[in-house]
């Protein structure tokens, strides 16, 4: 014989499982990938992917698109052909860099890079301005790249 404490537990237990759905899985987050060139691909990796709202930007480089180097030896001109191509795969997403949250700044040369990094003001104004890491390393990918930057930015 139960005691009639446990029988109404019980009885309110299986009133409360029986008024629960099924949980449902949530749904999947559709990944979509972008190649600013063709030679992206041939290399194996994206220029971006996109999972839901957020958009992750590999580190976008001064190059045409063919991959061809931009402004050899000419830092401003790099950051500008940089800028452009991360302007072009913000827009081909959805977003422009009001949307972006975090910039990495890779240069091999912080002191040129610095010298004109005034260029970034062009493309945000203080209070949208992103998290920002600036980074000095040995080398690029190619022994003429100066600078490569990579975003992640994020849809409303």
């Amino acid at each position: 014989m139960r005691a009639p404490w446990l029988a109404l537990c019980l009885g309110l237990v299986g009133s409360l499982l029986s008024g629960c759905e099924a949980q449902q899985e949530p749904p999947s987050r559709f990944r979509s990938a972008y190649h600013l060139g063709d030679y992206e691909a041939n290399l194996g990796y994206s220029q971006s992917i996109k999972i839901g709202k957020t958009i992750y930007i590999s580190m976008t480089l001064p190059v045409d698109k063919e991959g061809k180097l931009i402004a050899p030896d000419d830092m401003a001109g790099q950051l500008a052909a940089v800028y452009t191509n991360l302007g072009t795969t913000l827009k081909i997403n959805g977003a422009d860099f009001e949307h972006v949250a975090i910039e990495r700044i890779y240069t091999t040369d912080m002191p040129g890079f610095l010298k004109y990094a005034d260029q970034r003001l062009k493309i945000y104004s203080g209070e949208s301005a992103p998290a920002a890491s600036f980074i000095e390393v040995k080398h690029l990918a190619d022994p003429g790249f100066l600078v490569g930057i990579e975003v992640v930015a994020e849809l409303p």
